[in-house]
């Protein structure tokens, strides 16, 4: 009797370890893949890039890396997190975020499109004329809510100075970097696995 007693404790003490692990390393897969998600989980490279959709600098970056990200997407050479960055100067920032589709959210030309409509949609008075203009969902998407909540507490967990700013596998990468140099670095990280 005494060793089916002590079984069915050493029995549920395993299970509470293990729900314990279980809830830990689910709760550190989210926070690392809040945000939009793009690229196997098994890419050699990772890239974390912070970002807001109003900024100025945020579309020049995006606009001169984009097809570069986008082949190593498709190639299975990099997974892309973009976390977008709610600034209380820019207004529709979290809207855009909020509002857009899972479909959408997993659609990496989409992220062009809004950035280089930026000039266009930043002139708007009202959520619903930039809403309607992005042809983004009425109805918020609960999975990007919760995902800024994350985010901004990541933000403040590292102090985040600006946007944009982009990591790769973990190493900082210039704001300014050309295509040649980011390549390059992409080359580097592949030669040395």
């Amino acid at each position: 009797i005494k060793i089916q007693k002590y079984y069915k404790n050493y029995t549920y003490l395993l299970l509470l370890i293990f729900m314990f692990l279980s809830t830990l390393h689910s709760c550190s897969n989210s926070n690392k893949d809040a945000g939009l998600v793009y690229g196997k989980e098994t890419a050699p490279i990772e890239i974390i890039n912070y970002t807001s959709f109003q900024c100025p600098d945020c579309v020049v970056m995006h606009e001169r890396l984009h097809d570069t990200i986008k082949k190593h997407i498709e190639n299975g050479t990099i997974k892309f997190i973009e976390k977008p960055i709610d600034i209380a100067r820019f207004e529709f920032d979290e809207i855009i975020y909020k509002h857009m589709t899972e479909e959408q959210s997993l659609d990496f030309e989409k992220l062009l499109e809004i950035y280089t409509t930026q000039d266009q949609w930043i002139e708007f008075e009202s959520e619903q004329e930039v809403i309607d203009f992005l042809n983004l969902s009425n109805d918020e998407n609960s999975k990007n809510v919760n995902d800024l909540k994350v985010i901004t507490k990541e933000k403040d967990k590292i102090e985040l100075e600006e946007v944009p700013t982009m990591f790769m596998n973990s190493e900082r990468i210039s704001l300014d970097i050309t295509v040649e140099e980011f390549e390059s670095k992409i080359e580097e990280i592949l030669n040395a696995n």
